[in-house]
């Protein structure tokens, strides 16, 4: 197969342009690493769908491209594994009433505040974490618990429907998990979750001071403002399913998507569970080690394998990235074995993205090449391999250089996958009714 990229792509000038376009604020309602650019699904949204029509992602994220779907009045259909990152999408694309919010907001600063409020306030119990006095010191557990039952207690007072009620008090959980990590002992600047040097050289001078109330407070008042993105905007659906892309089935979604635009993982890259265990934990996404370890096992791209997988000498149907996995099988027979899984659970993600989407419809992909133990994958190119298999035809790829804002994700990356300075940018189309 041939596999050029265009260094003239119309579509390449499309996405700059479309960079200098300033992002809307919903972005920034929860840190999250590996995500899209807006830019990306912002520019091939507008380049191959009209208003009304259906965006989809089968890696879904933290959201960004349910909140263009929104933004652009297309209606969206997304799948995301970990239950966090679908909670937090699903709180970003709702359209909450501002006033209601800041009432809420200005109720709850007092009360956080009422000392003998406080004292007849119902807190819940602490949840699993493992480590928890570890990463969280003791008066910062017990805010976090008064700030949880307070959110809840203004909610469930207030006169609102038993189902709005509901919706709000998931808006302020989600922003208790946007503040984790910042009032943890965490580094707040490295992607995994670590007690840094710079982090204990700043105790030591006593420059550290985590104050999870103030940092709560100013959270709630700065997200309610990030939802007048959506003001005057058309009515549209967004749904965003907590399930398995590789496994799970989309048929009932069969020929009802126009365009896909999605980030898969990257292969053995960065263990995505591990950037967010302090938040899953505290929002009992996770309550016990053995779940984080059986969601870990079951990510696409982890490198959770056990020995008896390993020995099974694991291949894919096509004979090119078979070459490449029996050179690593020579070096690394662990890392073989996860590159031969990341492409065969790749292939029933594409047969999924075939089955919904309908003929001439578009998938935008973003991916990189990689590194394993200094063998070069080139991911985009096997991945189109595989697509051309399923009913796709390439249209064009290019380079495009990675923003400055994943830095961190790159550096994270290195220990895997070697430097990543571009991803590639593919497109393909829906050439048959299958």
């Amino acid at each position: 197969m041939e596999w050029n990229f265009n260094n003239k792509s119309k579509y390449k000038k499309i996405l700059d342009k479309t960079k200098e376009e300033k992002r809307a604020d919903i972005h920034s309602f929860h840190r999250y690493f590996g995500k899209l650019i807006p830019a990306i699904p912002r520019a091939f949204i507008k380049q191959f769908t009209n208003e009304g029509d259906v965006v989809g992602d089968l890696f879904s994220g933290s959201g960004t491209v349910a909140v263009e779907s929104k933004l652009l009045n297309r209606n969206f259909i997304g799948c995301e594994i970990n239950p966090l990152s679908t909670f937090i999408s699903n709180v970003k694309t709702r359209s909450y009433n501002i006033e209601i919010l800041t009432s809420f907001n200005k109720e709850i600063e007092l009360k956080l505040y009422d000392e003998e409020y406080i004292k007849t306030l119902k807190k819940g119990k602490v949840p699993f974490c493992v480590n928890l006095e570890h990463w969280f010191r003791k008066e910062v557990i017990n805010d976090l618990l008064i700030i949880r039952a307070t959110t809840n207690d203004v909610v469930l007072s207030s006169k609102l429907k038993k189902s709005d009620k509901q919706l709000y008090i998931e808006f302020y959980d989600a922003v208790i998990s946007s503040i984790i990590r910042n009032v943890s002992n965490a580094d707040p600047r490295h992607v995994f979750p670590g007690i840094s040097k710079r982090i204990r050289a700043l105790e030591a001078e006593g420059k550290i001071n985590k104050d999870a109330k103030k940092s709560f407070i100013n959270a709630i008042k700065k997200r309610t403002k990030y939802f007048n993105d959506y003001q005057n905007l058309n009515e549209t659906s967004i749904k965003i399913i907590n399930g398995d892309s590789v496994n799970d089935k989309f048929t009932k979604y069969k020929n009802t998507v126009d365009l896909f635009v999605t980030n898969p993982p990257y292969i053995s890259s960065v263990r995505y569970i591990e950037t967010m265990k302090l938040e899953m934990y505290w929002l009992e996404y996770l309550k016990n080690q053995t779940e984080y370890s059986n969601l870990a096992k079951i990510m696409v791209g982890n490198d959770k394998v056990a020995k008896k997988d390993i020995d099974d000498h694991l291949l894919t149907p096509y004979k090119e990235i078979n070459e490449k996995i029996e050179e690593l099988r020579q070096i690394d027979s662990k890392n073989a074995y996860i590159v031969a899984k990341y492409f065969n659970d790749m292939e029933k993600v594409i047969k999924n993205m075939a089955i919904m989407l309908k003929t001439k419809g578009k998938v935008v992909v973003k991916i990189s090449e990689s590194k394993v133990k200094k063998i070069k994958i080139d991911t985009g190119k096997f991945l189109t391999i595989i697509a051309k298999n399923n009913g796709f035809k390439l249209v064009d790829v290019f380079l495009d250089e990675i923003n400055e804002n994943s830095r961190s994700l790159t550096t994270a990356r290195n220990t895997y996958s070697d430097i990543i300075l571009n991803d590639n940018i593919i497109i393909w189309e829906k050439d048959t009714n299958e």
